[in-house]
């Protein structure tokens, strides 16, 4: 099967030529290397000229600069294999990826294949990341709620292939616009709609821990938390969009609550009070519009019950308190439910800088 290889490409002219050469060198040979040239400024443009000349297999394509998801959407739409993947300007694919990919879907029937990664230094990586860039060895024919919510199968899109007449039937596309975060949608776009899923450990690719990196940037500022949290409210705002437009109001309600809740409750709770409530007054409605007013009906276990509860009587008050808006004891046993015991220490640790 052929395989077209979607790379956006944007300030990446120190890494990009290692990046080609090594899908160049793949043992499946049925490639083709779509690379979208998202405005870069710096030499990019050159380096993917150059290779183009070398090898027709390389596809360079030119836009002005829109982001990474957009440059991602134009690539899907000027691919032309049976199986989509997606590597990052920087990073690296192992020699037998391809083919173990085009094995899988050849031997499996499958619409979506999600497999693990290497961090390039290892010793750069946390624990915690290590362990959500590792899935299960699993088969889902359909979607089951463990897909999005338990199996570590995201976020990192590049980690996942995916059926060209798939992407084509449900409209796969890269939420444009973010520039954190967009793995999130793209995910919750593709398991509930896939028939067959396949997760595997095997780790494929290699994805290049720097500075540079959006995923791995401190957040430690004020602009930089309010960033991410406006990046995260988003994606929120756009899996309801998709969901709706879907037709799945109520699909995963418990489940989906608790990710959203999960997915922005820590960082929120870094704000200062009134801050606080203005990113519960954003993300409170989103989700009362989608699971309908009051939202808290599908919470199913009482932790979350009771930070929603929390959530809803801080709202309620006038903006001159200073209490947090969640309280400590509930916010702890709300993810003591979600994480357990282990990683909540792990987390602990972690930022007291005892371990890493």
């Amino acid at each position: 099967m052929k395989i077209s290889i979607v790379v956006p490409v944007y300030k990446a002219e120190r890494h990009l030529a290692e990046t080609l050469d090594s899908l160049l060198r793949q043992t499946h040979e049925d490639l083709e290397i779509v690379c979208v040239d998202d405005g870069s400024p710096d030499g990019c443009w050159t380096i993917l000229e150059r290779y183009a000349n070398k090898d027709p297999r390389v596809v360079p394509i030119r836009q002005e600069n829109r982001g990474v998801s957009a440059a991602r959407n134009t690539g899907m739409t000027h691919a032309t294999g049976d199986i989509l993947m997606f590597v990052d300007a920087d990073d690296t694919l192992l020699p037998h990826a391809c083919e173990r990919v085009n094995r899988v879907f050849e031997a499996e029937s499958v619409e979506v294949f999600t497999f693990g990664l290497l961090c390039d230094p290892p010793e750069a990586a946390p624990a915690s990341l290590r362990r959500e860039l590792s899935p299960s060895d699993a088969v889902y024919d359909g979607f089951q709620p463990n897909l999005l919510f338990k199996e570590y199968a995201r976020p990192y899109a590049c980690r996942t292939a995916i059926s060209h007449d798939f992407a084509k039937r449900e409209n796969v596309r890269f939420e444009e616009g973010l520039g954190l975060a967009e793995d999130q949608v793209f995910y919750f776009a593709v398991y509930p709609f896939s028939k067959r899923t396949v997760l595997s450990s095997e780790k494929l690719y290699v994805y290049r821990m720097n500075d540079e990196s959006a995923t791995h940037s401190a957040f430690d500022t004020e602009s930089a938390l309010h960033k991410k949290l406006d990046a995260h409210m988003t994606a929120i705002e756009a899996i309801c969009r998709i969901w709706n437009e879907r037709g799945l109001h109520d699909f995963c309600a418990a489940e989906l609550l608790e990710w959203c809740l999960d997915f922005t409750m820590l960082d929120i709770g870094r704000l200062p009070t009134p801050e606080q409530r203005d990113a519960y007054r954003r993300l409170m409605p989103c989700l009362d519009v989608h699971f309908g007013s009051p939202s808290e009906k599908f919470a199913r276990r009482s932790p979350t019950k009771a930070c929603l509860d929390d959530i809803r009587r801080a709202l309620a008050q006038s903006d001159g308190a200073d209490d947090p808006v969640i309280s400590k004891w509930h916010k702890a046993r709300f993810f003591l439910m979600r994480r357990g015991f282990v990683r909540c220490a792990e987390r602990v640790l972690m930022k007291l800088g005892i371990v890493k």
